[in-house]
């Protein structure tokens, strides 16, 4: 087996496309490990009917090793994206006490060739950590679906995949001391979930940028890595790097025609333009059509909306946080024992909603309008001091 163990976390309805992550790395790396956290199931007895496929192990969030009550406090917070990706470095950590190096993969992403390179260059890494860079190059193409500015946003490296070792350690100890309550997809506060806090953590742990063109190709990086294929399978024409690892973000069978379904406007020129590409599609939509034929249909996500079936905003998850800091009893909106006392809060959150409201208010406002904020903090400095004090929280925008 190998030394690497893989694990990839999702909602119950993202099943199919991790399986045919199972299936390409039972094709490409052969006796191997995956682990499939689901998000929504916290004991075996919640995980959903998987059928058996050798090397992967179906685990819910018990696995983690944080009592079920913080767990479902941080699903609270945290809506489905901002959740499954704040466990990522528990998860990894609790892999290396098992392996000595593990490798997360977002369940979206499929292997097309042995990753041959990736114990080789995670070894050389000064940290025990290997990231893939959004881009290799600098982007000179106007036309490319993604520019460099799109990187201020969402940070330099797409955590749809990562590898550790147990030299990153405390890198992983670190991370989750940020994502505990700040894998907040927040451009206000210049947050997107756990990426941004790595663009920090790689320079502070030493992490290796890794430079092989084959990983983690997806719609944002075609532009400098278009795909072609030879006798020996598919590669990246512009460098001559074999492909490894494709990631489809957001391909959805539904609309079979595009790469992605995220961005604006429509991808499927980028299929148009290579027989190749839409080659590679075909064959990821026929393996995951499979699996969505035969599993059960997933249910709504468990953690959208409270025991009375009231979705839980966005507005109302910043709230909830924001009163945990001051508050360590706050019922838990899941568990039916607390649905009075739940009820109860709820009605009374809309305080802390409209704060966190007009916080958001005055972050749009120093950042749209910075000299007439500037005018503001001269002519009303009391009230300007409370609003930085009582409005904005910890997120380093306030100088």
């Amino acid at each position: 087996m190998t030394d690497i163990a893989y694990c990839t976390i999702l909602s119950t309805n993202y099943l199919p496309k991790a399986l045919a992550l199972a299936e390409s790395l039972r094709r490409h790396e052969g006796d191997f490990s995956l682990t499939i956290l689901v998000t929504d199931a916290h004991s075996s007895a919640q995980l959903p009917q998987v059928p058996p496929l050798d090397g992967v192990r179906v685990v819910g969030t018990d696995v983690l090793g944080l009592p079920e009550r913080d767990l479902l406090k941080l699903a609270t917070i945290y809506d489905l994206v901002e959740f499954a990706t704040a466990v990522k470095p528990l998860l990894l950590k609790g892999l290396l006490e098992e392996s000595p190096a593990a490798a997360y993969l977002d369940p979206d992403t499929y292997l097309t060739a042995p990753m041959v390179e990736l114990p080789i260059d995670l070894a050389a890494t000064e940290g025990g950590i290997l990231l893939t860079p959004h881009f290799l190059e600098p982007v000179t193409d106007p036309e490319a679906m993604l520019q460099e500015g799109h990187l201020l946003n969402v940070g330099v490296f797409n955590l749809g995949f990562c590898a550790v070792d147990r030299r990153a350690i405390g890198f992983l100890d670190w991370w989750w001391g940020h994502l505990e309550r700040e894998c907040l997809w927040d451009p206000l506060s210049g947050l997107f979930v756990d990426q941004k806090w790595v663009d920090i953590g790689a320079v502070l742990f030493h992490a290796g940028a890794w430079q092989h063109a084959g990983y983690n190709v997806s719609v944002a990086n075609l532009h400098e890595r278009p795909i072609a294929l030879d006798e020996d399978g598919l590669y990246v024409s512009s460098t001559k790097d074999r492909l490894r690892l494709f990631h489809f973000h957001a391909f959805d069978t539904a609309h079979p025609e595009e790469l992605s379904t995220r961005l604006i406007g429509s991808t499927s020129h980028l299929r148009e333009q290579s027989r190749t590409l839409d080659g590679l599609c075909r064959e990821y939509a026929e393996i995951v059509m499979r699996y969505e034929a035969e599993l059960a249909k997933a249910p709504r996500y468990a953690y959208a909306a409270d025991t009375a079936g009231k979705p839980l905003s966005r507005q109302l998850r910043r709230a909830y946080r924001l009163s945990m800091d001051e508050d360590a009893t706050l019922p838990v909106p899941f568990l039916p024992e607390e649905a009075e006392a739940w009820a109860s809060w709820r009605r009374g959150a809309w305080r802390t909603e409209a704060k966190e409201l007009a916080g958001d208010a005055v972050k749009s406002v120093r950042l749209v309008l910075p000299e007439e904020y500037g005018r503001l903090k001269k002519r009303l400095p009391g009230v300007s001091s409370k609003l930085k004090a009582k409005l904005v929280r910890n997120q380093g925008i306030w100088h």
